[in-house]
């Protein structure tokens, strides 16, 4: 029996996307050429936002918050899901004052954040360096595992009879001569379909390019260091930014780095970002980009000067012109669908992806508008 459905790439959105669709009864056959989650997603901090602007990312963020809700008791694996809430902190007053607009825009947007002066920050974090001019709290913010998530979802989408093939390279895409889905051939054979969901993360061009399609997402570098595990009372909520984080997400040149601290909340260990680069598909580990991330780690959080870092790696996000992802339909390849181009933020938006392409696909009204988000806004010929 055919698929109904071929999905590429096996992250935290592909397997979001194999599971929302397979418990519509859709047929579903996930191909990936590594194993689960190898991309992006096993690189990733886990760190579920509620801040991110502009006003399409956070109706993403709120709404895939509220999915991993429900996901977290029905997933047949543990994934560490927990509401931690999240701390930004602003070094000058600059930062505090930008930090108030975020926070404003946020509060008016439904969210129950607020800002701390350097008194309430001191409180709610002691071990933070005292100098800093203060920052905001987010209690609604959340933390999950990356890989159990992802892993979560695939086994769930099994269970509904989904095929999940790793290790599996896709080489061609089928199209008939009017230019509608009707294979996908990869290292293990021709699988007969009528249609295709690009969930590549940073190779979704190559992908795009197999049916003539400029799909412009490009690899963003980023390096993470782990530390030993530490007692939980180092830092009280289990993430901390620097509120020019965000500005980072906006850089071109360089090595953009800002602060970001978060512990595992059940092994005690931290992990330490962030930095990103366009230097292309390298992930090699540039020593000196990792000490001046963990110097800036350190500049606001002093206490980590004494504790071990074990490893250290980097990963690729995959990022588009406007920061924004792709979750479309495409117009001129019948029975091709887009879900990539989340940047830093796949796992926070992994479960609302994957259900608005299921509901895209089965002829539902997706929750959220998607016009903002579709692959024509950047001027597919």
């Amino acid at each position: 029996m055919f698929p109904d459905v071929v999905i590429i790439g096996g992250g935290i959105i592909g397997c979001s996307c194999a599971y929302y669709l397979s418990r519509e009864g859709v047929k579903v056959h996930l191909v990936e050429k590594g194993p689960l989650g190898s991309g992006a997603s096993k690189a990733g901090e886990g760190h579920i936002c509620l801040w991110e602007q502009p006003e399409i990312n956070l109706r993403l963020e709120k709404a895939s918050r509220i999915l991993y809700d429900t996901l977290s008791n029905e997933l047949p694996l543990d994934i560490e899901y927990k509401r931690t809430g999240s701390v930004a902190i602003a070094e000058s007053p600059a930062d505090l004052r930008s930090l108030e607009q975020t926070v404003r825009l946020l509060q008016a947007e439904g969210l129950s954040c607020q800002l701390l002066n350097r008194d309430e920050i001191a409180e709610l974090e002691p071990n933070l360096a005292r100098d800093i001019a203060g920052g905001a709290l987010f209690p609604e913010d959340a933390k999950v595992q990356p890989m159990l998530a992802t892993i979560a979802l695939a086994q769930a989408a099994k269970k509904n009879g989904a095929v999940i093939q790793t290790f599996t390279e896709v080489t061609g895409i089928e199209l008939s001569t009017s230019k509608a889905v009707v294979a996908v051939n990869t290292t293990a054979g021709r699988i007969p379909t009528k249609a295709v969901v690009c969930a590549a993360g940073v190779w979704s061009g190559a992908i795009g390019k197999m049916v003539g399609l400029d799909i412009p997402v490009i690899p963003r570098k980023g390096h993470i260091v782990v530390t030993e595990p530490v007692p939980n009372n180092v830092i009280n909520h289990k993430i901390i930014l620097e509120a020019g984080y965000m500005q980072t997400l906006g850089a071109e040149g360089g090595v953009a780095i800002a602060a970001n601290i978060q512990q595992d909340h059940l092994h005690g260990e931290i992990l330490l970002g962030s930095t990103r680069e366009f230097a292309g598909f390298d992930c090699s580990v540039n020593p000196d980009v990792i000490e001046a991330m963990v110097a800036r780690n350190i500049r606001f959080l002093p206490c980590l000067a004494g504790i071990h870092a074990i490893r250290a790696y980097a990963g690729l996000r995959p990022y588009t012109p406007d920061l924004l992802p792709i979750i479309s339909e495409v117009d001129t390849v019948e029975g091709f669908y887009v879900a990539t181009g989340h940047e830093g933020i796949g796992i926070t938006m992994g479960p609302i992806t994957g259900k608005l392409i299921s509901q895209l696909i089965t002829g539902q009204k997706p929750d959220l508008p998607l016009k903002q988000l579709s692959l024509s806004r950047f001027n597919q010929t």
